[in-house]
């Protein structure tokens, strides 16, 4: 079962539980249960690639390979959208572990429907973020895309 039945069928079946509690009718459960299907909000997440860097001193100074040059994984410009199933599977091997390792819990957050970044950025729904490698760091754009 996908994660999307599950939830539906979790809403249905916290409904049903509930009902005798509440002293709800068949009439009435059916409407709670159509209410909480009809609430349930899809959240997905943009991720745009908005460059990449590399710092020629450091590596100079610090890297075997000292002409390893900017990260070869992403380009400039590279787009993804990620909904609920993308994110457990780290987009099924499209994406660098170590850059997935910095920025999945805004992922987590924008997929949750929850604010990224309030506060900080000028919208909530959006953060800009970055890999770990602090020699070729990839500047990474988030979004909440509400459905």
């Amino acid at each position: 079962m996908d994660r999307k039945n599950f939830i539906k069928k979790s809403a249905c079946g916290t409904a049903s539980l509930a009902a005798p509690i509440l002293g709800l009718g068949a009439i009435e459960m059916e409407s709670v249960s159509s209410q909480n299907q009809h609430e349930m909000k899809r959240y997905k997440c943009k991720i745009t690639v908005l460059r990449r860097e590399f710092f020629a001193d450091l590596a100079e100074k610090y890297l075997a390979n000292p002409n390893a040059g900017k990260c070869n994984i992403f380009h400039d410009g590279q787009e993804f959208i990620l909904e609920q199933g993308d994110f457990f599977s780290m987009m099924k091997g499209e994406f660098c572990s170590e850059a997935w390792d910095a920025i999945s819990r805004y992922v987590y957050a924008a997929l949750q429907g929850g604010s990224i970044m309030r506060g900080w950025t000028n919208d909530e729904k959006m953060i800009i973020t970055c890999c770990n490698d602090g020699v070729r760091p990839v500047i990474f754009k988030l979004e909440r895309i509400d459905e």
